[in-house]
């Protein structure tokens, strides 16, 4: 169905969703202990920027729609916002930013509404000029974007018209060179005639699958170039920048509550500071603070709510979250702290990550993929140890296996040449570890020219998500049938194992077109190695909807075990015994 124009009337908008969910890793680990939307920047919750800003621009209705329920009930929901109503919608299943528009159908009337992102922070942005962009080229949907100004070769990218329409969307691939500089930013205008192209149960989501399908009905995607100060947190990186940013370029706006009490020098309410301490700006001192005699605080600095700076301590370009201990003598640099830790006397940090009230000395330190040299966890890391032993048990399992099944093996790769044509394996390239590509192999079981026939099967596929599945694939041979009713077809990925591409435990390993539509839960399984079986299999495999695949995946990444693992395996063989879900 294709909707030429849209009824337009002179309005201004007047509600919004923030869409604070999501299973980011990049800001991990973080996120484990505070999800972006709540991370304080200047000592105020993320989130309250962006309610502060709608309402700024008229906004008088707003919906945050979180999975984060437990946080909502603990914190933020008692916060209240005179002019705007503030209402909250809790996720009880993955449904994708689409989906979730569509579950809140209700909310909105004949008026344009706009959709954000948690983890953008926007200090100016000018919604009655996005408003006039938007109904001038009469479109359904104006996405808001920036310029890059070093694009990278894989990144996602959006090429424009010469009269700023989007042309094409190009999602994440390692085989795509796209050096187009424009970025979705995360701010949507939409019309509400838009819910007619959302699924009411699929999961969906917006610039991945919901722009494209509109695109291809001929529905016009405006875009609306952002400006000035904004930035999206999508790293450890981007959390330490815009800190430095708000400090260095002077945007006193962002801590008009806090008082210049020395220039560059900005403290709340209640706090104390030595006569004998030393300051050099920019800082920004929350309420209640204690800063003693002899300290020294050196900027671009945060220092949370609540406190406690002892004496002879040297803190350096810092952010500091609230009520933190730094004990006697201590000297931080180049660091975030986390709420309620506590630094140790004489203790240097530096270039670190200090989270969830741990004390350096109870601690072990562990690499981190960011720019942070490491990160200090609560307790003692058992990352390396579970690592080492779980390639003890993949390596020394594989090559039983390998050895028991040999036999199988053989009578399984004549029955395939007997029954078909074509090669006695089936090889394919998936996304490993980090996404690196690897070739995963598996006992073919279907007819030889099955890639050429799949577009001709996609509209008749009978899953809820964007991975290819059909309960009667026509391409699958009489044998093939019967390998995959029993797994069998899956023996040749003990190899992978052995060679350290695949573990017999993980999420599966998918190619990227099956995975780009799902950006946060994609980046979270390629954290961990994929496997033969996991966590997904054991609970019905292709029976399960899409929704519990992807909370499946995300659980299993947050939370493997060895115990986990091998509770996995054990329930591999009865299900793959039951041929559970199997086709």
């Amino acid at each position: 169905m294709a909707i030429n124009s849209v009824r337009r009337i002179k309005t201004r908008i007047k509600k919004a969703i923030i869409l604070a969910g999501g299973q980011s890793t990049a800001l991990a680990p973080m996120t484990d202990y505070c999800p972006t939307w709540m991370f304080p920047i200047l000592n105020k919750p993320l989130i309250e920027y962006t309610i502060d800003l709608l309402k700024k621009n008229g906004i008088e209705e707003i919906i945050v729609a979180t999975s984060e329920e437990k946080i909502l009930s603990d914190s933020f929901k008692q916060k209240t916002f005179p002019g705007v109503t503030i209402r909250y919608h809790i996720e009880d299943k993955p449904r994708g930013t689409a989906g979730i528009l569509k579950d809140l159908e209700k909310f909105f009337d004949k008026e344009p509404f706009l959709v954000m992102n948690g983890n953008l922070f926007v200090g100016d942005l000018d919604f009655a000029n996005f408003l006039k962009s938007h109904q001038e080229t009469a479109s359904m949907v104006t996405v808001g974007i920036y310029k890059d100004a070093t694009p990278k070769r894989i990144e996602e990218n959006i090429a424009l018209t010469r009269n700023r329409m989007i042309e094409k969307f190009h999602l994440i691939h390692s085989s795509m060179d796209r050096r187009s500089p424009w970025r979705f930013f995360g701010i949507y205008l939409f019309e509400p005639l838009v819910f007619r192209f959302i699924n009411n149960k699929n999961y969906m989501d917006i610039k991945e699958q919901l722009i494209p399908s509109l695109q291809e009905t001929g529905i016009p995607i405006s875009a609306y170039e952002i400006k000035g100060f904004h930035m999206n947190i999508n790293s450890i990186n981007d959390y330490i920048n815009i800190h430095r940013s708000l400090l260095l370029k002077g945007r006193h706006e962002d801590f008009s509550d806090k008082k210049e009490i020395v220039p560059n020098v900005w403290a709340g309410n209640n706090v104390k500071i030595s006569p004998a301490a030393y300051l050099l700006g920019p800082i920004l001192i929350g309420d209640g603070s204690n800063i003693k005699h002899g300290a020294q605080i050196i900027g671009p600095s945060v220092i949370g709510n609540n406190c406690s700076i002892s004496e002879g301590v040297i803190v350096r370009e810092c952010i500091l979250w609230d009520r933190i201990s730094l004990l006697n003598n201590s000297r931080i640099e180049y660091s975030i702290i986390g709420e309620q830790s506590t630094i140790p006397e004489n203790y240097h940090v530096k270039d670190m990550i200090v989270l969830n009230g741990s004390k350096i000395k109870d601690a072990l330190l562990v690499p981190s993929d960011n720019n942070l040299k490491s990160i200090l966890l609560p307790a003692i890391n058992t990352k390396y140890f579970y690592k080492a032993v779980k390639r003890v048990m993949d390596v020394s399992l594989s090559i039983i296996g390998l050895i028991l099944l040999l036999p199988i093996f053989f009578m399984i790769a004549i029955a395939i040449k007997l029954d078909s044509s074509g090669p006695i394996f089936y090889v394919q390239k998936r996304c490993g570890l980090g996404g690196k590509f690897f070739n995963m192999f598996k006992f073919r079981t279907m007819v030889a020219n099955a890639e050429k026939l799949h577009k001709e099967l996609t509209s008749k596929k009978d899953c809820d998500g964007p991975m290819f599945k059909l309960s009667n694939d026509p391409r699958v041979t009489r044998l093939g049938r019967i390998l995959r009713k029993t797994s069998l077809d899956e023996i040749p990925q003990l190899l992978n194992v052995l060679k350290g591409e695949m573990s017999l435990v993980g999420p599966r390993p998918l190619i990227m077109d099956e995975m780009k539509f799902s950006q946060s839960w994609r980046d979270t399984r390629l954290k961990a190695k994929p496997g033969i079986t996991g966590l997904w299999q054991i609970q019905g495999r292709s029976k399960a909807s899409f929704h519990d695949w992807i909370r499946y995946d995300v659980y299993y990444v947050r939370n493997h075990t060895l115990w986990l693992d091998i509770k996995i395996l054990l329930k591999t063989v009865k299900v793959v015994l039951k041929k559970v879900g199997a086709y």
